[in-house]
């Protein structure tokens, strides 16, 4: 069976490979296509889909934004959009501009708090071609000896509820679907069962959501358990939406998940999943 992987992040967002890394490891695996979703940005799909030339892996062009919906944060995929329109990279710049005045704020506050001597500069020196993300503040943390692991990084000073950190400016899910359908995209609502809402508010979310133009949800996902597959794929059906399906796959930087094949080997992602979202496209 052909096989996929529709939610992947590059070291471009907070993933630890290269575009150009992923698409070897993609096809090391066998995996016939993958998305490439990094975080509010396009910048490393074409060197995903210039290093996939001659091999026979197919590279979809993706994103996943973070959004705000009830003083929840709520991530939205989009599939196949038109990532060179101007005014779709526009939009893109105006996002990094607002993460960029969070991260300095949030490097000034370490550094009052800590005395360590964080900088958006360091960090966008050590990494010059990312979108930077709390993941390489913890990174550059350990790697300055000043924490042991990324995780404690984010306990003691990074996580939502640590000193240091700064609520981020987000747009709302339905502005990132609209943004995704102007510009012929599939917008999906990601692993739906990590934000620990109520059934009644998840349902209320898709049916607000579906009222926008949401057309995917991620029910085959990597962190599922039990039934929590089937209860997706219900309300896939329930409310007519289309199955997507991803590990979230970041490398090193979330060990515990494999490309293609999640935690453990669960995940196994039939090729037809993207046959129906490309049935879908515009």
């Amino acid at each position: 069976m052909k096989t996929i992987d529709l939610h992947v992040h590059s070291c471009i967002s907070d993933g630890s490979m290269t575009p150009e890394e992923l698409v070897e490891l993609a096809g090391q695996k066998g995996l016939s296509a993958f998305a490439l979703t990094d975080h509010d940005t396009t910048a490393g799909i074409d060197r995903a889909v210039c290093a996939a030339k001659n091999t026979p892996v197919e590279v979809i062009p993706g994103i996943e934004f973070s959004t705000r919906w009830q003083s929840c944060d709520v991530h939205i995929l989009g599939y196949f959009i038109d990532y060179h329109a101007p005014s779709f990279q526009q939009k893109l710049l105006e996002f990094t501009d607002s993460r960029n005045s969070r991260n300095k704020k949030m490097c000034e506050r370490i550094r009052e708090y800590t005395g360590f001597p964080v900088s958006l500069q360091k960090l966008q020196d050590r990494w010059p071609d990312s979108v930077i993300t709390r993941a390489h503040m913890a990174t550059w943390l350990m790697e300055q000896g000043y924490v042991e692991t990324r995780n404690i990084a984010f306990e003691k000073y990074l996580g939502d509820h640590a000193p240091c950190f700064i609520p981020k400016t987000q747009i709302s899910p339905s502005d990132a679907i609209r943004l995704i359908l102007t510009h012929h995209g599939i917008p999906a609502l990601a692993h739906p069962l990590l934000y620990a809402l109520s059934k009644k508010q998840l349902r209320l979310l898709i049916m607000e959501l579906k009222e926008t133009g949401l057309k995917g949800i991620e029910a085959v996902y990597a962190r599922n358990r039990g039934s929590d597959e089937a209860f997706v794929r219900s309300l896939a059906q329930k409310y007519s939406l289309l199955i997507t399906g991803g590990s979230d796959f970041h490398g090193t930087n979330k060990p515990d998940i494999a490309l293609g094949t999640g935690i453990c080997s669960n995940l196994s992602i039939p090729y037809s999943i993207l046959e129906d979202l490309k049935a879908a496209r515009d």
